[in-house]
């Protein structure tokens, strides 16, 4: 910091967003097709009812806060076996660590960060981008490729060095200058009223006498 500045420094402490940051995941959801059903081809599936479980810190640098979330979804599947079309659901869960840069450089003691509120939400909720018939143990399984984004918000009070500048008012001052030639018409004007005014006041005393 220069010295020109050093002195114009301060600190604040003010609710604020600490820190936010999203990401967008990928994973594989296995479901096992009903009892003695051999699934053939996979005909459908919906993904629904996605919702935010938790959400906490876990340990962090000065560098970034690491924020764990969990969270979960229902899969519904239908797909062929045997000749018959069969629908199956499954729970899917994730539990994501995602990573929040540390704006104000400090650790979690000294910020008190387990203090402060996290914000978790689903971005985009989760889609199937594929699905496969694969051999688990030798158990016809449904493979399902799944993809979702979250994000996350650190909200708290934060303590903020700003740089302040003084306001500087420069005060102009201004004068009205009247041409000569109007002010003279002016006073012309004014003084040929007061004559006016003589002449009537003269004419009035005259008829009283």
């Amino acid at each position: 910091m220069d010295k020109k500045n050093k002195g114009n420094m301060r600190t604040i402490i003010t609710n604020a967003v600490c820190g936010s940051a999203s990401h967008i995941y990928q994973t594989t959801i296995h479901i096992t097709a009903n009892e003695n059903a051999y699934p053939s081809s996979v005909l459908g599936c919906t993904i629904t009812n996605a919702e935010i479980v938790h959400s906490k810190f876990e340990n962090f640098d000065r560098k970034n806060i690491n924020v764990r979330v969990d969270g979960k979804f229902e899969i519904h599947v239908w797909y062929e076996a045997n000749g018959d079309t069969n629908v199956s659901k499954k729970y899917g869960n994730f539990s994501e660590l995602i990573q929040v840069e540390n704006i104000e450089g400090i650790s979690s003691i000294e910020g008190n960060y387990f203090n402060r509120l996290i914000l978790a939400r689903i971005k985009k909720n989760p889609v199937s981008h594929g699905t496969s018939i694969v051999d688990l143990s030798g158990v016809p399984t449904i493979a399902i490729q799944v993809e979702y984004e979250l994000g996350v918000e650190v909200v708290g009070e934060a303590r903020l060095t700003i740089l302040t500048q003084p306001i500087e008012h420069n005060v102009e001052s201004y004068e009205t200058i009247i041409p000569a030639a109007i002010y003279l018409e002016e006073k012309k004007a004014t003084e040929e009223k007061k004559e006016e005014k003589k002449e009537e006041k003269k004419a009035t005393e005259e008829k009283k006498e």
